[in-house]
Order: C-alpha cells, then structure tokens, then sequence
C-alpha cells in the first residue's frame, strides 16, 4: 500500500514538473516570438508602422489630423520624410511635431542621405519617425540606415527590417546600401537639417524617366528584360505624375499603368506584346513632347 501511494504521488510530482515546463516554454516562447519581431501596430491609422527602437518607427506617410495625433500620442517628436511631396508641416507643428525632410529614390540612399542620417542620430535625441509613401520600401531603408548609423541595429538586423517591412526585391539599390552601409568618418561635413528640401523638379524627374526609358531600350534589342528596370521606370513616371500639371496628368497616368501591364508581359517572356508596349509609350510621349518640351 505504502508503494502504491509513493508511485502516485512520485507520478503527480512528475506532471506537475511538466505541466509547469510547458507553461514556462510556453511564455518564453511567446515573449521571444514578440521581441524578436519589431511590434507593429494594430488598429493604427499609420499604415505600416514598425517599431524598430524605443527612439525610431517607421511607416507610411501620416495623412490628415487623426494621424498626427496618433504620432503624438505614441510619443513621436520628431517627423522625417524621404518622400518627394512638400511634408504637411503646418498640421505636423499644429501637434507639436518638427519635420526634417530628406527625399531619397527607389534607386538607393545615397550619400546625401546618408550623411544626414548620420546627422540626425547626433543632433536629435528625440523619438523618430521615418516615412516614404506607403511605408514599405525607402522608408524602411532609411530608418535601417539611422538605427545602423546608431548603433541600435547591426548589418543583419537591418536587412531583416527591410524583409519585415515588405521591402521590394526590385528596388535593388536599397537592399544595396543597407546591406552595404559605412559609417561616416568623424572628419565628415554634414548637413543642415530642413524641414522642407529642395524638391526635385518635373524636369529632374523627366531626366530619370528617360534614362530608365533607354534602359528598356537596350533590353528590347536582347530581349534580357528585368522586372526590376520595368518598375523603376513607373516609379520614375509615377513620381513625375505627382508633380506635373493638370492637363498632363492623364497622358502621365495612362503611361504608369502601361508600364505597369509591362510587369506580367516580363514575367510571361512575351516579347511581341512588350515591343508593342513600348511602341505605345513612345508614341504617349512624344504627344506630350510635341506640346510641352519642343
């Protein structure tokens, strides 16, 4: 009898020892599956919000009072833009929030940007948060290059922010230059910080659209399409539609979603179709030539 009670209640000590490990691997798990993916928000109006550090967020443009108000709520100071668009910076003051406006494109963030990184981790101590437009592509990029020029995140944390934030395979000058990041020297000049850069002018971006245009060119002539070269030329017409004029928006919307049909022909290898794309858009843009640049 004395046996028996012993082995159930050696029995009863085993379970509970079990039952109290998975509960303990349980909450560990838990706890580790939280930190180690940067929070995002739920139930924000902030599209695509990550939380990279207690002084850093990233995500899409904030639009409207509702959105500044979260900003200021969740302890932001400090706003910064690497979106082309003029930042909303009389609504941003109106919630006691500075902007700092460095525009980057989807080709990578180049030096410029870099060094102001570099400024903005030792002028401002304050929480961040960086935007593009949607959030998920120069934004991310960006903010991995601050958080690296601060020590928070290494090389690898950085290119796994940029996989979190959905980060374009395409947009391959970005991987680049979070991949590839160097500190700046201590010798380094910086740059003032501004609330509103010099934005780049429809004629700049003219100038990316027609390189990104004989891009495709050389690629018809072998027919060594990339999707990638396809959608760097609808961001560079994308970006131009922002900024022209009313009545050359259509022509510039017609062509964004010509390039974009483009995409699918790469991916099918149909060479027929994208050559009679590509006649199509010459032909869009000489119209607009014909009126505007001759």
């Amino acid at each position: 009898m004395f046996h028996s009670q012993h082995r159930i209640i050696r029995v009863l000590g085993w379970s509970c020892t079990l039952v109290a490990f998975l509960l303990f691997a349980f909450f560990v798990g838990t706890v580790h599956t939280i930190a180690d993916d940067p929070a995002k928000s739920q139930e924000s109006v902030l599209e695509n919000r990550i939380e990279i550090h207690p002084q850093l967020m990233s995500g899409a443009a904030p639009v409207g009072e509702e959105a500044f108000a979260e900003l200021a709520k969740l302890g932001v100071k400090v706003v910064v833009s690497v979106d082309g668009q003029r930042p909303e910076i009389e609504l941003a003051r109106k919630h006691g929030l500075r902007y700092i406006h460095i525009p980057i494109g989807y080709d990578g963030v180049h030096e410029d940007a870099c060094k102001a990184a570099a400024a903005l981790t030792k002028q401002i101590k304050d929480p961040m948060y960086v935007h593009c437009h949607h959030g998920k592509h120069r934004g991310p990029a960006m903010a991995a290059v601050i958080a690296q020029s601060a020590g928070w995140l290494d090389r690898k944390q950085a290119v796994e922010l940029l996989k979190k934030a959905g980060t374009g395979s395409q947009y391959a000058g970005l991987w680049r230059d979070v991949d590839g990041f160097q500190p700046q020297p201590t010798s380094a000049e910086l740059p003032k910080l501004v609330e509103v850069a010099e934005i780049s002018t429809l004629a700049s971006h003219m100038v990316d659209t027609s390189l990104q245009y004989e891009v495709l060119l050389d690629s018809m002539k072998t027919n060594e399409w990339k999707v990638s070269d396809v959608r760097l030329l609808q961001e560079a017409l994308r970006e131009s539609h922002r900024v022209c004029n009313e009545e050359m928006r259509p022509w510039m919307h017609d062509s964004v979603r010509l390039v974009h049909g483009m995409e699918s022909q790469v991916e099918r290898e149909d060479w027929q179709e994208l050559r009679e794309s590509m006649a199509r858009l010459k032909q869009a843009c000489n119209q607009c030539h014909e009126r505007y640049r001759n």
